[in-house]
């Protein structure tokens, strides 16, 4: 079942395709720029799978290098989301394996009441983005672009960890045959990383950027930066007006990072 899965090998935009064996390597190369990223952007790389495959849940738990990374599996949107209840992970992965969206309502879930976690996609059926206005995920990646040399897969991790989306090759094409050039849904999302939660806490205490500093072991200008970032995405001025929009959006401050 496994061996046949992998023969469906997709061709890019030359007609090349990735050999197994090739592809093999890839992962290899792709698992290990994953992991360092994630430590190189303090991203939390622990995860939930959510898909009806078994073969799936079981590849994804043995593909894991850290075992505590895999914080459990589940088949319905319901049962995601009591999950979610319960455990904070750093992404959700999704398998959408039929012609119409079976997880839009755990994608706005998490759209709209998990800041810290992310949501990748995986689609069998390009069908399913025909009721794309329904969701907003960070990245969908198609079945059918998973052997392409770019390795989509990849790049939908990198774009997790960057704090950006992606939507792989046949996504793009498929949405622009589809949709009018200014009908693209733009994401809404605000994805709090480590250092926003941490430069929340901040506000929230009434540090100082030379308190934070010191504490977090970055220099001033490191932290008028990031401080700069999340008041642009978070669309204010002031941290004030920072804190008041989280709280709109129901998100609570817990201090866990600085010494009082």
């Amino acid at each position: 079942m496994y061996q046949d899965y992998l023969s469906l090998v997709s061709k890019d935009t030359n007609g090349a395709r990735v050999p197994l064996e090739d592809f093999k390597k890839l992962f290899i190369v792709a698992e290990a720029r994953f992991l360092f990223a994630c430590l190189s952007r303090e991203f939390d790389p622990s995860f939930i799978y959510v898909g009806k495959s078994n073969l799936e849940f079981m590849l994804a738990y043995k593909a894991i290098k850290v075992i505590r990374d895999f914080r459990g599996a589940e088949k319905t949107s319901s049962q995601a989301i009591d999950l979610l209840g319960k455990v904070k992970p750093g992404f959700v992965f999704i398998h959408e394996k039929g012609d119409q969206l079976e997880y839009a309502d755990l994608i706005q879930y998490i759209s709209q009441s998990c800041p810290t976690t992310r949501s990748y996609i995986l689609i069998d059926s390009l069908k399913v983005l025909e009721d794309y206005t329904k969701i907003d995920p960070d990245v969908i990646v198609a079945d059918a672009d998973i052997f392409l040399p770019n390795n989509p897969l990849l790049q939908g991790l990198m774009a997790m960890v960057a704090g950006t989306t992606y939507r792989s090759p046949s996504v793009e094409s498929y949405l622009n045959q589809i949709c009018q050039p200014n009908d693209h849904p733009s994401s809404r999302r605000v994805v709090l990383g480590l250092r926003d939660q941490q430069l929340l806490e901040a506000y929230v205490l009434g540090l100082s950027n030379r308190e934070v500093a010191e504490q977090l072991k970055l220099s001033v200008r490191s932290v008028q930066t990031y401080s700069g970032q999340l008041l642009a995405r978070l669309g204010v001025n002031n941290r004030q007006k920072a804190l008041m929009h989280i709280a709109k959006m129901g998100i609570s401050v817990i201090p866990k990072f600085f010494k009082s």
